[in-house]
């Protein structure tokens, strides 16, 4: 049942945004940097070299266990998916608004090693801040941990303060997340 349960799992992964490249495995390389240290590094790159931090699901999960009075919006995304694309601008958006507020925005991409230059020009074109990468397979064994209900597809995207978390799969609208960011913020 479990085995059923997974492929069902991966199949849905794959056919919620089509994906034209083929996995070449997990050659994701891991920052000595604490998971903590990297996000505040790169919120602080307003004159340097926009990066994408190659990283790890437990490293990406340790920034949201945070326990923390911050308010963290973590999405994930992937530049061969069309609806994760089309709200990446609002999220950086929301990300400037926000940017002298306890509120942090992380994008967690899930290209592959071979999609890694366009990966780059996306981040940079849309001047994209605290970007990592973990692999895709990473990311299917390990999102159901979040919740079972973001088991699918992409994007995704967890906000979370303290021990307070919710999970939302498909696009969703910059109000929504100003909406959630004053629950939040209570």
């Amino acid at each position: 049942m479990k085995k059923i349960y997974f492929l069902m799992v991966c199949l849905g992964m794959l056919f919620s945004c089509k994906h034209n490249s083929k996995n070449k495995g997990d050659n994701t390389k891991v920052s000595d940097a604490s998971a903590d240290n990297r996000i505040e590094e790169t919120n602080n790159q307003q004159t340097q070299e926009i990066k994408v931090i190659q990283s790890n699901f437990s490293k990406i999960q340790d920034l949201l266990d945070t326990k923390s009075d911050t308010i963290y919006i973590t999405n994930y995304w992937a530049t061969w998916c069309p609806p994760c694309v089309k709200e990446i601008p609002d999220f950086v958006k929301l990300q400037n608004q926000y940017k002298n507020k306890k509120v942090k925005f992380i994008f967690v991409s899930i290209d592959e090693t071979e999609d890694q230059a366009k990966l780059q020009s996306f981040v940079k074109e849309n001047k994209m801040k605290n970007v990592y990468n973990i692999s895709r397979e990473e990311l299917l064994s390990n999102i159901g941990s979040i919740s079972t209900d973001l088991v699918g597809g992409i994007p995704v995207t967890i906000i979370q303060k303290g021990d307070k978390r919710e999970g939302f799969l498909g696009n969703i609208s910059n109000e929504f997340v100003i909406e959630k960011i004053q629950q939040y913020s209570k």
